[in-house]
């Protein structure tokens, strides 16, 4: 049953992200050609400026979603209800704080919005997308609930026909009217209509999580969620100062047009990632399983293949991206809308960065392990901070992206493997280092022979061309690493594993 419910999640999650991404394709250039990149730039800002409140939650959801996992498992309703009164009634007044924070923040807009006078009305786009914001809250304790009992593809499929529906409103608002404030009305409409459907939906399949008497938590319950919370209120300021400060101070330092140009090469850049997140993903279901009832040197050869895997992935992701990314954006949008090739550069060492760590970081999270660096979150986020404030100076993007990539491999490039081979491993975490400046020196070779090839074969941005030029990229690599790997123990696992994977499905539909 466990194994059927990952697999319907994923294959609704991979099936809606395939529609997602032609319908966001799509949409941005219709809003780009209606609107101008300054729009766009003002759509990422406050998208950032949202993430400031969103460290209010401070990981409550995550800590009740993590106990509800047993009661869930055990049919104990009592408890699901107690932890779903508790999350419903901590959401509704997070929901106030941040309409509260909202109007605390808002007169620091016009301090932040460099260049942005050829906008009217921000005060009443600002309002629209914190109205959005405070919605998402009033449901998310039936969102956390179904997803914590594994049905999350129920309310994926609707979430995937509104998405649709949204898309084509917002495409048609544009087309006919080019007003940027009917746009984000239709958008909160529609998503206060499919809060409501997707609220009732749980409603049926939970009927005892509606009743009127009060429950409470257990004491051991409670404290567990005190840690955890504050755990992680740390981990999401530090998380925030790193991933969600960039758009805020290119926004500064720089101009809200430059924020669209930025959003352009994230948002491809964050499709890929919704690609591949559900196969790196995939392992995490069972590792924390592994690491409770297995060996530590069992642990570590799994890891090994994780590990692999994770190389293969990211590796092969930038080689693709530096092959095709501004390509495409040439294709899709214009030359007018690429950055400095210094600039896209430092993006993909950030994504390579942040992609690499996905193997180190499940076993750290399946293993329990947040107290340990409960602080490192923090120095991450400050020195980004303050790396982005001195290098934007000097080097304009460049710097403040330059910022991220120094907070990473000051802090949790090494802390992490530190701390998994200490307490997962017992091992030393040498071994760890010296793969991944082999990893890395390998995705450097190999993107820069298959970057070679594509430019002697292929030259034009053209349609063709770009299907060609991905063609290679995914094949060529992968198959000098088929001839780098085949003999180690990890290849022959995952070889092994595919086969008899293979051999079951057979089986069954011969059965």
């Amino acid at each position: 049953m466990r194994t059927s419910n990952s697999l319907k999640n994923i294959s609704i999650g991979i099936i809606s992200q395939i529609i997602i991404v032609l319908l966001g394709f799509i949409s941005r250039k219709v809003f780009l050609d209606s609107l101008g990149i300054e729009y766009l730039g003002i759509d990422g800002l406050l998208t950032n400026v949202i993430a400031i409140m969103a460290l209010v939650e401070s990981g409550i959801g995550m800590s009740i979603v993590y106990n509800l996992y047993k009661p869930l498992a055990n049919n104990d309703k009592s408890k699901v209800i107690a932890l779903i009164q508790l999350y419903k009634k901590v959401y509704g007044i997070l929901a106030i704080i941040i309409l509260v924070i909202s109007i605390i923040i808002f007169p620091l807009l016009e301090y932040i919005m460099k260049d942005a006078g050829s906008i009217s009305n921000v005060s009443l786009i600002y309002f629209l997308f914190i109205a959005k914001n405070a919605v998402s809250y009033l449901n998310a304790h039936k969102w956390s609930l179904i997803n914590a009992d594994q049905k999350g593809y129920v309310l994926a499929k609707m979430n995937l026909i509104f998405q649709v529906i949204t898309t084509i409103a917002k495409i048609s608002v544009l087309l006919s009217t080019q007003n940027y404030i009917l746009y984000l009305i239709i958008e909160l409409i529609i998503y206060v209509v499919q809060n409501l459907v997707n609220g009732k939906i749980v409603n049926k399949r939970y009927p005892y999580i509606n009743t009127r008497e009060k429950y409470s938590i257990d004491k051991n319950t409670r404290e567990n969620l005190v840690k955890n919370v504050k755990a992680m209120f740390l981990h999401n300021i530090g998380g925030f100062l790193v991933f969600g400060t960039d758009n805020i101070l290119i926004a500064s330092f720089i101009n809200v047009a430059t924020v669209g140009l930025y959003s352009n090469y994230t948002m491809i850049i964050n499709q890929l990632s919704a690609f591949i997140r559900p196969i790196l993903g995939g392992f995490g279901a069972s590792i924390g399983n592994l690491i409770a009832t297995e060996s530590d040197e069992k642990n570590y050869s799994i890891f090994k293949v994780v590990y692999l895997v994770n190389f293969w992935i990211i590796s092969l992701s930038v080689i693709f991206l530096y092959n095709l990314l501004e390509p495409f954006i040439s294709w899709w949008l214009g030359k007018e809308f690429l950055l400095d090739k210094i600039v896209f550069i430092i993006i993909l060492v950030n994504f390579y960065l942040t992609g690499m760590r996905t193997a180190i970081a499940t076993f750290k999270d399946k293993a329990g392990l947040f107290v340990q660096d409960r602080y490192i979150s923090l120095f991450e986020g400050a020195i980004n901070l303050i790396a982005s404030l001195v290098l934007v100076k000097y080097f304009g993007l460049s710097g403040i992206l330059m910022g991220t990539a120094i907070s990473t491999i000051t802090t949790i490039f090494w802390t992490q493997p530190c701390i998994v081979y200490k307490n997962v491993f017992k091992r030393n975490v040498l071994s760890y280092f010296l793969k991944y400046g082999f990893f890395a020196v390998l995705t450097f070779i190999t993107g820069w022979g298959t970057t070679y090839i594509c430019n002697v074969v292929l030259i034009e941005s053209t349609l063709i061309s770009l299907v060609v030029k991905g063609f290679i990229c995914l094949v060529l690599p992968s198959a000098f690493y088929v001839l780098i790997f085949y003999r180690s123990n990890e290849f022959q696992y995952l070889k092994n594993t595919f086969i008899s994977l293979k051999g079951n499905i057979k089986l069954r539909s011969v059965g």
